[in-house]
């Protein structure tokens, strides 16, 4: 099953303590945040999250989700999920470096 998540623009709450539950550091601005789960080549939506505060992480919300998925099943997502228990992300490239090309060709398999 794949993984991903996105950011969805919401309006400034007018509470100060409010708005700092929303405010997201990477787009900066209050933001939702929504997690999809599918099926390879996007056939079915498995399942979403709708709604979660702009600065919660990727792999924060896949771990509150991972409980509904038996434990052997497979997830391959983006590197926001790095570190997450059966999950396959793709290679980073090492600082000053390049990938091996055996590397670049697992990452495109990957996702």
């Amino acid at each position: 099953m794949y993984l991903d998540s996105y950011e969805q623009p919401r309006q400034r709450p007018v509470d100060n303590q409010e708005q700092q539950k929303y405010f997201s550091g990477k787009k900066k601005q209050h933001t939702l945040k929504n997690q999809v789960v599918s099926l390879p080549d996007a056939k079915d939506i498995v399942d979403i999250v709708v709604g979660a505060k702009g600065p919660t992480s990727d792999i924060s919300l896949f771990r509150n989700q991972q409980q509904r998925f038996p434990p052997e099943q497979s997830f391959k997502g983006d590197k926001g999920y790095q570190g997450g228990k059966n999950i396959s992300t793709p290679h980073k490239k090492p600082r000053k470096s390049e990938l091996t090309d055996e590397q670049k060709a697992g990452s495109i398999s990957t996702l």
